[in-house]
């Protein structure tokens, strides 16, 4: 399959179900998904497509901050590509 049908596939699987809001923030009373959710619930799908998912890291920027405590903050963001590539034919995307 070609990463355009791979994609194809694995988001035809996941319609089939979603992924659940199961965590609560109680702070402001939201219900999310985190980041390890979505790839638990994508992980058999990408295996059965044979869709990989490549990280490539562009930036990382490490900010330090202090609180009014005069506590040390580290504010970290990374700026992050990832590919898709299908194990089949090597295609990506």
């Amino acid at each position: 399959m070609t990463v355009y049908e791979c994609i194809a596939a694995v988001s035809e699987e996941i319609a089939q179900t979603g992924i659940a809001k199961t965590h609560n923030n109680a702070a402001q009373g939201y219900k999310f998904r985190g980041i390890d959710d979505v790839y638990n619930a994508l992980a058999p799908f990408l295996a059965g497509a044979k869709l990989c998912i490549l990280p490539n890291v562009q930036e990382r920027l490490v900010v330090e901050r202090v609180n009014a405590k005069g506590t040390i903050l580290l504010y970290v963001t990374v700026k992050v590509d990832f590919a898709f590539v299908s194990a089949e034919d090597g295609s990506e995307h």
